[in-house]
C-alpha cells in the first residue's frame, strides 16, 4: 500500500487500562538483592596495573552497539539512525583471574540469575559460579563468554535451592588469559580482558514479611480505633503497547502475554479505552492530570505540564503516600514533561532504560520501604518504553520464544514459541522495525510486568495494591501503509462484547485513582472509570482526542470517528476524514464530503468541544529548548 491514497488515512491510537481492585493469589515469599548494588570482597585477583579495578559496576546497553544494515543505509539517514541498540541494564565489569564474593543468607528456592554480555574486546573467557558453604567449594555454572551480537543472550539462571537454610559464599570469577604488568618496553596500559553480568541478581524465597513494629497514633497501634487502609498504587505505563497485542484483548494462541493475561483475569478489562493524545509526553500529562491536551497545553515532547495543574503524585503526596517514578525514555524526564512533580524520587534513563533495569529499580524501591509499608501507602508510577522501536528484544525474545507461563519472580522453568523460530530482519530500516521483533518485546516486557507483580504476590502486598496496567499510545504495524510511526489518529483493535465495552478514556483514571484513595478529585476532563460503567452503564457517548504537534482532533462514537487533521505531519494530508466502524472497522474508505447527516452532526460536535472554555486559567505551557543532542536522540526514535 506504500504511495496508494490509503496510506495517506491515519488511524488513532488505542489506549486500554487493566484495573485491578484487589487479587488473592498463594504467597510464596520472594526478596531479590542486587549484587551490582552490594560490593562484594575481593577474594583474588590477577597481577594488573595500580590503576586497574577488579570491579567496575557500570550501566550498559542490553544487546549490541549497532543494529543498521550500513549497506541498506543511506548517508542522511545514518545521521539520524539509533546508535545503541536495545534498552539500558546494570552490569558489573569483572577483570579476568579475579574473583568476587558476596556472603548471604539461602532461603527456599532461590537462584542466581545474570545475563552473560560478554564485553567489546575479542576474549575466550569464561564466566564462572561457585558457591562455598561449610568450607566446600563447588562450581555450579561454567558459561564461555559470547561473541557479541545484535541481541542480548538469553539470562543465565543458577539453581541454588540445595542450600537453603545455609549461609553461603557466592563467588563470581571470569577466567580467560590477561596481560602482564606493564614494563618500560609496553604500554603504560595494556589491554586487560573482562566480561560483562549482566543485571546480576540473587533471589530466594522466604516467609512473607511480617507487619513493621507498630508506633504510638500509627495505624497498627491497636490502642487506636482502627481506620481504614488506603491502597497502594501501582501505575504501570508501558510505551507504544498496541491492544492487540494483549492475550486478554484479541486471543491469540499462544498469547505473547501470560502475565498480563493473568493479571486481566482478575481485573476490570477496559475494551474501549482511548488515549487523549498519540505521543508519549502529551499522553502521560493527560493520565497524570485528567486534562485533554487543550487544557494541558502539552503537545509535544519538550513542553512541561504547567505547575499549577494537580496531577496524581501530587495529590496522593499530600494525602500521605510515598511516591516513586520509574521513567524509562529521557524525552519523558521531569525537565522536559514536568511530570515529576509530586514524586518524593524520580529516577530517569540517560538514553532509555530496558524493562528489566526499570522493574529491577522498583524491586529495589519496595525493598528499602518495606520496614514502613505498615504505616504509609504507596504510589508507583513504572514507564516502561521496551516495545518502542528499534526492535532489540534479548533472547530468546529475539528468537521466537517466551515463558511457558506466568511464572513471577521464579526462574523459566520452560520456553514456548509464539512464534516459528529463526532470525528476523528489518522492515522498517532507519528505526529498526520489526513486527516480530515487536512481537518479542511485547514478550520481554510481559516478563518484567510478571516479575514485579511476582513481588507484590510474594509479599502480601498485592491484595492491597491497585494495579492499572495502560498504554500512552498504540503504534502502526502497516495500517494505512505506515510502519512504526505512531502519528495521525487510529482504531484499536480491541474486540468487542467481553469484558467492560463501555467506551472510557485515559483521563478517567485521574478522578477514579483519587476517588479510591478517599480523596476529593480536584476538577478535571475525566470521569470515575467506575461511575461511567456502574450498572450497566454506556459509558462515553463519544471521546475526543487531539494529535501531537496541533496535527489535528477527533471525535468517535460506538459507530463512527470523525477526525480533522491540519496538515502538519506530512504523512496525513489535511481535511477531514470520515469511518464507519460497524461496516469498515479497518478504516479503508473515507466518508467524508458525501453529505451524509453524520458528518454534519460529528463535526459540529468536534467544533463544540474544540471551542469550550478549558478548565485551567493559570500557567501557560511554554516548550523548552532542545540542544543538538537532544534533538538526534528523539530523530533516532522516529519522532
Amino acid at each position: 500500500m506504500r504511495g496508494s491514497t490509503a496510506r495517506l488515512l491515519q488511524p488513532i491510537v488505542a489506549s486500554f487500562a487493566l484495573f485491578l481492585s484487589s487479587c488473592h493469589p498463594t504467597p510464596s515469599g520472594a526478596w531479590p538483592l542486587d549484587l551490582w548494588s552490594t560490593l562484594p570482597e575481593v577474594e583474588a585477583a590477577a597481577p594488573a596495573p595500580p590503576w586497574s579495578r577488579p570491579f567496575t559496576p557500570r550501566t550498559v546497553t542490553l544487546g549490541a552497539a549497532e543494529v543498521r544494515d550500513l549497506s541498506q543505509i543511506s548517508p542522511e539517514q545514518l545521521k539520524i539512525f539509533p546508535q545503541e541498540s536495545g534498552g539500558q541494564i546494570h552490569a558489573l565489569e569483572q577483570r579476568v583471574g579475579s574473583r568476587l564474593r558476596w556472603h548471604t543468607g539461602i532461603g527456599s528456592g532461590a537462584y542466581f540469575s545474570y545475563v552473560p554480555l560478554g564485553d567489546a574486546s575479542v576474549c575466550p573467557c569464561t564466566y564462572r559460579v561457585s558457591v562455598r558453604s561449610h568450607g566446600q567449594l563447588a562450581e555450579l555454572s561454567r558459561t564461555a563468554v559470547p561473541p557479541l551480537g545484535r541481541f542480548a543472550p538469553a539470562a543465565i539462571e543458577v539453581d541454588l535451592a540445595r542450600y537453603a537454610g545455609q549461609e553461603i559464599d557466592l563467588l563470581l570469577q571470569v577466567e580467560g588469559p590477561h596481560s602482564p604488568l606493564p614494563t618500560l618496553l609496553h604500554h603504560l596500559m595494556p589491554p586487560i580482558p573482562a566480561a560483562l553480568w549482566g543485571s546480576p541478581m540473587l533471589f530466594q524465597r522466604q516467609a512473607v514479611l511480617a507487619a513493621a513494629p507498630s508506633e504510638p497514633g500509627s495505624r497498627a497501634d491497636s490502642s487506636q480505633p482502627s481506620q481504614p487502609r488506603q491502597p497502594n498504587i501501582l501505575l504501570i505505563g508501558i510505551d507504544t503497547l498496541r491492544a492487540d497485542a494483549i492475550g486478554a484483548y484479541k486471543p491469540r494462541q499462544p498469547s505473547l502475554t501470560p502475565a498480563i493475561d493473568r493479571l486481566a483475569a482478575h481485573a476490570d478489562l477496559y475494551l474501549n479505552a482511548w488515549s487523549a493524545a498519540n505521543s508519549t509526553n502529551p499522553s502521560f500529562s493527560s493520565i497524570h492530570s485528567g486534562l485533554y491536551l487543550k487544557d494541558t497545553g502539552v503537545y509535544d515532547l519538550h513542553t512541561p505540564l504547567p505547575k499549577d495543574r494537580p496531577t496524581l503524585a501530587a495529590e496522593l503526596a499530600k494525602a500521605g503516600y510515598d511516591t516513586m517514578a520509574i521513567i524509562s525514555a529521557h524525552h519523558l524526564r521531569d525537565q522536559n514533561s514536568g511530570l515529576g512533580r509530586g514524586f518524593a524520587t524520580v529516577v530517569t534513563a540517560p538514553e532509555r532504560f530496558a524493562g528489566e533495569l526499570s522493574v529491577n529499580l522498583a524491586l529495589d524501591w519496595l525493598t528499602q520501604r518495606a520496614p514502613r509499608a505498615g504505616r504509609r501507602p504507596f504510589f508507583l508510577w513504572l514507564h516502561l518504553f521496551d516495545p518502542h522501536t528499534p526492535h532489540v528484544p534479548p533472547k530468546p525474545y529475539a528468537d521466537g520464544l517466551r515463558p511457558a507461563g506466568p511464572v513471577g519472580l521464579a526462574p523459566v522453568a520452560s520456553w514456548l514459541e509464539f512464534r516459528p523460530r529463526g532470525p528476523r530482519a528489518y522492515q522498517e530500516l532507519v528505526l529498526a522495525g520489526s513486527r516480530d521483533l515487536y512481537d518479542g518485546e511485547v514478550a520481554y516486557a510481559d516478563q518484567q510486568v510478571g516479575r514485579l507483580l511476582g513481588f507484590l504476590e510474594d509479599h502480601g502486598l498485592l491484595a492491597q495494591t491497585l494495579v492499572v496496567l495502560t498504554a500512552d499510545h498504540g503504534e502502526n504495524e502497516g495500517e494505512h501503509g505506515l510502519l512504526f510511526r505512531h502519528i495521525g489518529l487510529w482504531p484499536g483493535s480491541a474486540p468487542r462484547g467481553r469484558r467492560v465495552a463501555a467506551m472510557v478514556q485515559s483521563i478517567d483514571l485521574f478522578p477514579a485513582l483519587l476517588k479510591t484513595a478517599g480523596l476529593a478529585p480536584p476538577p478535571s476532563d475525566g470521569r470515575d472509570l467506575r461511575d461511567l460503567t456502574a450498572a450497566g452503564r454506556p459509558g462515553r457517548r463519544e471521546v475526543f482526542a487531539e494529535a501531537a504537534n496541533h496535527a489535528g482532533a477527533m471525535v468517535r462514537t460506538a459507530n463512527y470517528k470523525y477526525m480533522v487533521s491540519t496538515g502538519t505531519e506530512k504523512e496525513m494530508p489535511s481535511g477531514p476524514y470520515l469511518y464507519d466502524l460497524s461496516t469498515d472497522p479497518t478504516e479503508t474508505m473515507n466518508l467524508a464530503g458525501r453529505g451524509l447527516g453524520v458528518e454534519r452532526e460529528l463535526a459540529t460536535d468536534l467544533a463544540r468541544w474544540q471551542s469550550e472554555p478549558g478548565l485551567t486559567s493559570g500557567t501557560t505551557a511554554t516548550p523548552q529548548n532542545l540542544s543538538n543532542e537532544e534533538t538526534a536522540r528523539l530523530r533516532s526514535l522516529g519522532y
